[in-house]
C-alpha cells in the first residue's frame, strides 16, 4: 500500500509538472510574438517617422494574433508607440483571464516592450 500511495504522489506531481511545462511555453510563444510585433511597429516608427502608421500597423497584427490565439482568452490589448529623445518606443500589453491553470500563479498580463534609435 506505502508503494502505491509513494507511486501515486510521484504522478500528481510528474503530471503537475508537464501541465506546468506545457503553459509556459504558451506563455513563452506569446511573449515572443508580442516582441515582434514591437519590435516590427518601433522599427516602422523610427525608419518611417510615423507613429500613425506604426500603431494602426500594430493594432492590425495584434487584432489578428489575438484571434488565433487557441485556448487563451484575452480581455483586452493596449498598443503604446511614442518617441522618447532619440529612440522610438512601442508599448504592448496583452490582458488575459488565466494563462496558467494553477490557482497560485497570478499572471493575467503579458507585456512587450522594445526600444530602437530614431535614424
Amino acid at each position: 500500500m506505502k508503494i502505491f500511495i509513494v507511486v501515486l504522489g510521484f504522478m500528481l506531481v510528474n503530471v503537475s509538472i508537464m501541465s506546468y511545462k506545457s503553459d509556459y511555453a504558451k506563455f513563452e510563444y506569446i511573449q515572443r510574438t508580442l516582441e515582434n510585433i514591437a519590435f516590427e511597429s518601433a522599427e516602422i516608427a523610427a525608419l518611417g517617422g510615423d507613429e500613425n502608421e506604426a500603431q494602426s500597423y500594430a493594432e492590425e497584427l495584434l487584432e489578428y494574433t489575438t484571434k488565433n490565439l487557441r485556448n487563451v482568452k484575452v480581455k483586452s490589448y493596449r498598443c503604446e508607440i511614442f518617441f522618447e529623445d532619440e529612440y522610438s518606443v512601442a508599448f504592448i500589453k496583452l490582458d488575459v483571464e488565466k494563462l496558467f491553470r494553477f490557482p497560485f500563479s497570478p499572471v493575467t498580463s503579458i507585456i512587450a516592450e522594445r526600444k530602437l534609435v530614431v535614424i
